[in-house]
């Protein structure tokens, strides 16, 4: 049986559109089923995102400065932490629009893509919760004391600070498996992510001193896994390219005549 090419099975994009809605839906209804999971508990979520912002601030307390403050971010909580629990299955309603654009034998590596992704995912979130948040309310209360100021911090800033940064962590993490699926696409290859090295790598310490405090040791804390990470994705981009042109290679020598062109 001739195996499945998808290079031979366009899908139009109205096509292409519905699978899309089609996904959203399902990923909309997993989050909206975690969230309500999560806003029993709530409260110990809470007592976690916090905790960092009281080792800091060990006599600062959060406040609140509206009535229905403590319901939102209840809600917004329990929205983030349901998108956390459901991770594994929105990753895999990601695989399955993506999958039509793969081969047979790529299809099958569906269980390392969602436990990959998810371990990608949840790694940049702890990380970040671990060694950055602790760092940055670390800096933020010396700023504090050197001109001798009390702090009394609204909650919803610091929820949002703290859910902002873990999320955008957990999504910087995700470039090593971005890289793969554009350079399968065609849309990058290796050579590119070589030839902009130095500029990816000013852009990654920029990003560290925008996003760390402004120390050294900080910033270093940020930009050497992002460093790490983009160099993976180098050699996960040549693997790639290796393999897409030796499989095309194979197909312009066993049957030349239905041989497709390479992507652009």
């Amino acid at each position: 049986m001739k195996e499945y090419d998808p290079t031979q099975n366009k899908m139009h994009l109205m096509e292409h559109l519905r699978e899309l809605r089609k996904r959203l839906v399902i990923s909309f209804a997993l989050v909206t089923l975690g969230a309500v999971g999560c806003y029993c508990y709530a409260g110990d979520i809470f007592s976690i995102l916090c905790a960092p912002f009281f080792q800091a601030f060990p006599n600062s307390p959060l406040i609140g400065t509206s009535p229905a403050e403590a319901w939102v971010l209840k809600l917004k909580v329990s929205v983030v932490a349901g998108a956390f629990l459901m991770s594994p299955a929105l990753f895999y309603q990601l695989w399955l629009f993506i999958s039509p654009g793969l081969y047979a034998r790529e299809r099958r590596l569906v269980l390392p893509f969602v436990v990959l992704s998810t371990a990608l995912f949840l790694g940049g979130a702890i990380f970040c919760y671990i060694s950055v948040i602790p760092l940055s309310f670390a800096f933020f209360r010396d700023e504090f004391v050197s001109i001798g100021v009390t702090p009394t911090i609204r909650i919803g800033d610091q929820i949002s600070m703290t859910l902002t940064t873990v999320v955008g962590f957990g999504a910087v993490f995700e470039l090593p498996l971005i890289t793969y699926f554009l350079t399968r696409l065609g849309i990058l290859d290796h050579t590119t992510l070589i030839r902009f090295f130095r500029h990816a790598l000013v852009g990654i310490f920029f990003l560290a001193a925008v996003i760390t405090p402004p120390d050294v040791f900080s910033q270093f804390l940020l930009a050497v896994p992002l460093t790490l990470l983009y160099t993976l994705s180098i050699g996960i981009a040549y693997l790639v390219t290796r393999r897409r042109s030796a499989h095309e290679h194979n197909l312009a020598r066993t049957s030349p005549d239905d041989a497709t062109p390479a992507q652009a």
